[in-house]
């Protein structure tokens, strides 16, 4: 009995260690993307987040449509925001919320909600 009660108690301290690494983990999730494979780049992420500049409409556009994410990256991206090994990389590097974007086709939307920003804005077809 005295064993059972050193084992519960030994198991309890086990989830309670991995419950908080889970939880520092998901915290430093939103620094910067430390991945040497970046899912989406900084550069990629500026250029969405930049505001509409008519003078270079036509090459912001013309990179936008460039940045879209093939079919394959979507389906490689899926594979990667469901592994548990590739979950766990993806926290630590602070790309895995970016691998969500892309497998669930968030991202490709995000790009395409700009590039009619500009064309609106800029009234460039």
């Amino acid at each position: 009995m005295n064993n059972n009660v050193k084992l519960s108690s030994s198991l309890r301290f086990v989830k309670l260690i991995c419950l908080i690494a889970v939880l520092f983990f998901s915290a430093c999730s939103d620094r910067k993307n430390l991945s040497p494979f970046p899912t989406i780049t900084d550069a990629e992420k500026e250029q969405l987040n930049k505001p509409v500049n008519c003078q270079n409409a036509r090459r912001d556009i013309q990179v936008l449509e460039e940045e879209k994410v093939s079919v394959g990256k979507q389906i490689l991206s899926g594979v990667r925001s469901v592994m548990p090994i590739s979950v766990v990389a993806g926290i630590l590097m602070g790309d895995y919320m970016d691998r969500v974007e892309v497998a669930s086709g968030e991202y490709n939307d995000d790009l395409a909600a700009k590039i009619e920003q500009i064309r609106t804005q800029c009234g460039v077809y």
